[in-house]
């Protein structure tokens, strides 16, 4: 088993050799699996048969079309100029974690407050990096912000649901599957997959870390084909997180019974 690959799906050639030029890949490392979606049967698909394929310890999955970012600087040097330097910074980022836990509610601090011992340290359950440049936007909200720059709160996260992009993450498949398994649904493939694995990463006592390395996000969907596949489910994503995370059963099946496909 290697100790790490790299998942990139994709269906355009063209786009897959801008990607490998922008990484500056001229010969396939063993450790890259360039999946290709010859059958056009969506991004979730793809991802999955890429893992597993890798066989590897720690799994980082990346989009076609996020590069790294010559000129953004970020005090924690988390831009890397190659897809090794990727890899091991989400290596790193899988390293348990301090998470913030006790909370001061005055300021200054009460009779009570702990002076330095404020966090609990946890193990990660995945790392997920953010992007320079273009933001994860959905179609509504791109449509509404063309393409201003999202800032990022950039820590570990414990007990709370957010929505988990599968663009640019790393994770160790053989401790969360099938929960690191992405759903086959156009444009809330990651998001649902991102529910039920915080479900049972929480219960767990697991956290994930959003200080994941940062790429440079170029963005090749097109809007209106997002604005249709999002609107099919857009209601019901909107208390979905909420009937996972109330759910009295913490069984994968089960609670992938509801989702809407």
């Amino acid at each position: 088993m290697r100790d790490f690959a790299i998942v990139v799906p994709w269906h355009r050639a063209e786009q897959r050799d801008t990607f490998l030029q922008a990484w500056g890949v001229s010969e396939i490392p063993d450790w890259l699996i360039l999946q290709h979606d010859e059958k056009r049967e969506g991004c979730g698909v793809t991802k999955n048969k890429g893992i597993a394929r890798a066989n590897a310890d720690i799994v980082v999955v990346l989009d076609d079309d996020c590069f790294p970012d010559r000129d953004a600087w970020f005090a924690d040097n988390a831009m890397p100029q190659t897809l090794m330097q990727l890899a091991e910074q989400h290596a790193r980022a899988l390293a348990a974690q301090n998470v913030p836990m006790f909370e001061k509610v005055t300021d200054p601090p009460s009779r009570g407050t702990p002076y330095r011992e404020l966090g609990i340290e946890m193990l990660v359950a995945a790392s997920m990096g953010f992007w320079s440049q273009i933001g994860d936007y959905c179609a509504v909200r791109q449509l509404a912000y063309d393409a201003a720059e999202m800032t990022y709160i950039r820590r570990p996260v414990y007990g709370r649901y957010f929505a988990l992009c599968g663009m640019n993450i790393a994770f160790r498949p053989a401790l969360w599957s099938p929960w690191c398994t992405f759903i086959d649904v156009p444009r809330f493939d990651d998001i649902w997959m991102g529910w039920l694995w915080q479900k049972e990463a929480y219960r767990r006592g697991y956290c994930f870390n959003l200080a994941g390395p940062m790429v440079r996000h170029s963005r090749q969907s097109n809007v209106w084909r997002n604005l249709i596949d999002e609107a099919t489910h857009l209601e019901r994503s909107e208390t979905l997180w909420r009937d996972i995370a109330t759910a009295k059963t913490n069984d994968y099946a089960e609670l992938r019974q509801l989702l809407p496909v």
